[in-house]
C-alpha cells in the first residue's frame, strides 16, 4: 500500500526539514512526498531540494493561494491511491504510515483513518453512519493525524476554499456524511505550530468556528437539535472571550456576548430561562471577565 504524503508550504524555512525528516524516517517507506510550496519567499523549498531524496517531489505555485488551494493541487497531482497530510510545522511518529496500513488492511470498509495527536485527547468516534455524532461533537481529526483514499476525497472536491480555518472540521464533516471511517487509538502526530499559524490567531479562530458552525447550521439542526447548536455558539463565545484583552478589548467583549445571546434569537424548543439556566456559569464568567475589559477601557 503506497501514500502520497501532501505536505504544504508558505515560509517555513525554520521548520519544514524537521517535518520532511519525520516523513522519511516512516517505518512503512512505500510512500512519496509531494511539496506543494505556496509561493514561498524563503528558503524552504531549497531546505527541501537538499534532502536529495527520490521520494520527494516539489510542485510550486507562482502566485500564493492560500492551504486550501495548495492541498487540493496536492491531491490533483498524487501518484497514489491513499493520501496523508502533513502541515509543514507539524511532524508524525516513525510508526505513523504503518499503523494507518494496517487499519486499512483490517477494515477495507473505511474511506479514511485517523489518529490521535501526541499530548492530546484520545479520540474515539468511528463507524458508519456516524455523521450526527461527529456534528454534534462538532469535530473530528486534525489533518495532520487523517489519512483518506484519494478516490473519496476527490468524490468530495477536496477542501473547500471558502475556509481559511477550520477547513480540517469542513473536510471531515463532508467524508463523515457518506463515508464509514477507523479511529487508531493512539497518539501518533505532533503539533508543534510555527510563529506564523493562523491558528494563534485568536481572533481569527473564532471567526473560523463561527463560520463553520453557520455553514453546517441546517444539518446541526436537523441531525442533532437546538441545542447543539446553542452549545457550538457557546463554544465560539468562549474563543472571543479569550482574545487577548490587549488587542481585542472591547470589541471582543461585545462578539463574545453577542454568540453568547445568538441562539435564544431562533424559534427553539427551549426558552432564553433555560439557555441563561444552563450556562449560569459561563455567565458569571463574562460578567467578571466583563468588568476587566470595561476597567481597561476606561484606563485607556
Amino acid at each position: 500500500m503506497h501514500f502520497t504524503c501532501i505536505v504544504t508550504c508558505y515560509n517555513r524555512e525554520i521548520e519544514i526539514a524537521r517535518a520532511i525528516q519525520s516523513i522519511l524516517d516512516q517505518s512503512h517507506q512505500d510512500f512519496e512526498i509531494l511539496l506543494v510550496d505556496d509561493c514561498s519567499t524563503d528558503n524552504s523549498v531549497m531546505i527541501v531540494e537538499g534532502f536529495n531524496s527520490s521520494k520527494i517531489r516539489i510542485i510550486r505555485h507562482n502566485v500564493n493561494q492560500g492551504q486550501n488551494a495548495a492541498l487540493n493541487t496536492g491531491i490533483d497531482n498524487a501518484n497514489y491511491d491513499f493520501l496523508a497530510f502533513l502541515d509543514s510545522d507539524d511532524t508524525w511518529e516513525a510508526d505513523y504510515l504503518r499503523e494507518m496500513q494496517q487499519a486499512y488492511v483490517e477494515h477495507p470498509e473505511a474511506a479514511f483513518v485517523y489518529c490521535s495527536l501526541v499530548n492530546g485527547p484520545q479520540w474515539t468516534l468511528e463507524g458508519a453512519d456516524k455523521y450526527p455524532d461527529v456534528l454534534n461533537q462538532g469535530y473530528l481529526s486534525s489533518m495532520i493525524s487523517i489519512t483518506a483514499k484519494k478516490s473519496v476525497v476527490k468524490s468530495i472536491d477536496g477542501f473547500d476554499l471558502r475556509y481559511k480555518i477550520c477547513q480540517d472540521d469542513d473536510f471531515c464533516f463532508r467524508l463523515a456524511k457518506h463515508h464509514s471511517f477507523k479511529v487508531i487509538k493512539k497518539q501518533l502526530a505532533h503539533v508543534h505550530g510555527a510563529t506564523n499559524s493562523m491558528t494563534r490567531n485568536q481572533i481569527e479562530v473564532a471567526k473560523g468556528w463561527n463560520f463553520l458552525f453557520d455553514d453546517y447550521k441546517k444539518d446541526i439542526l436537523v441531525f442533532c437539535g437546538a441545542r447543539t447548536y446553542a452549545r457550538h455558539m457557546l463554544n465560539v463565545s468562549i474563543q472571543y472571550f479569550n482574545c487577548n484583552e490587549m488587542v481585542a478589548g472591547f470589541k471582543c467583549y461585545a462578539k463574545a456576548v453577542y454568540f453568547f445571546l445568538k441562539p435564544s434569537n431562533n424559534l427553539f424548543p427551549f426558552t432564553v430561562k433555560d439557555f441563561f439556566i444552563l450556562n449560569k456559569k459561563l455567565l458569571s464568567i463574562f460578567i467578571r471577565k466583563g468588568k476587566r475589559v470595561f476597567i481597561k477601557q476606561k484606563n485607556d
